[in-house]
């Protein structure tokens, strides 16, 4: 049987272009995001192979029913890419305590309760060890002005990995994160200006390294993180 992956925020950016080359590699692939129509055409563009579930991550019967519907799936999950999230920049004074939560929801909470649903089929019988990459950002190791609400979680969401890799790594489950600079997706385009963009990474080429922590990890070896540099860095 083919190896099964979960990939969150399939519809676009990073996450299209991991359940694309998941693909591409022979794998059956869950895709999850708000926008049902792009993860339909996936599915059209590989019958079979993968399973389309459409969820909010930031509610609870939404990721509930993720879950259900994952486990509905398979039995066993192989490899999971969390790769849902959103980018915020206000000053502390403007950021409401709703937008603040939101974003905290996303990037932390949703993964947490993810995971920690999926346990079952993380555990079931599969000859692999099993790899989970959260897709996070080098915001989580610098410092930048009104980005309080972003930064703050990119940082939680490092702690998280890090507490599930040494919880779970005795279960034949490793986490491994994946922290990109500037990457050019509809949604960096929304939010920054072009100047800003020059030099950006693809989508495809964050990919590629999340794909090569899966590699690694099924392999027997692993790579807690690794950090990937945009062209126009110093």
């Amino acid at each position: 049987m083919a190896p099964r992956a979960l990939v969150t925020g399939a519809s676009s950016g990073i996450g299209a272009a991991c359940a694309r080359q998941l693909l591409h590699e022979g794998w059956s692939v869950a895709v999850s995001a708000r926008r049902a129509a792009p993860l339909r055409a996936l599915a059209e563009e590989f019958p079979a192979r993968v399973h389309v579930v459409s969820a909010d991550l930031t509610s609870t019967a939404d990721l509930e029913r993720l879950a259900a519907e994952v486990a509905a799936w398979t039995p066993s999950l192989d490899a999971a890419i969390f790769a849902a999230g959103d980018f915020f920049m206000a000053p502390m004074a403007a950021t409401s305590s709703a937008e603040f939560e939101r974003l905290w929801r996303l990037t932390v909470w949703s993964r947490f309760m993810l995971v920690r649903s999926l346990l079952p089929q993380l555990q079931a019988g599969t000859p692999h060890p099993r790899a989970l990459v959260h897709i996070a950002s080098l915001a989580a190791h610098h410092d930048f002005p009104d980005e309080t609400a972003y930064l703050s979680a990119m940082h939680g969401l490092v702690g998280l990995a890090r507490a599930q890799d040494a919880e779970l790594r005795p279960r034949g489950i490793r986490v491994s994160l994946l922290s990109p600079g500037t990457v050019r997706t509809p949604l960096t385009q929304r939010h920054m200006a072009p100047a800003a963009l020059t030099g950006a990474l693809e989508p495809e080429a964050i990919a590629a390294s999340a794909l090569h922590l899966i590699a690694v990890i099924r392999a027997g070896g692993y790579i807690p993180e690794i950090l990937h540099l945009p062209q126009n860095s110093t």
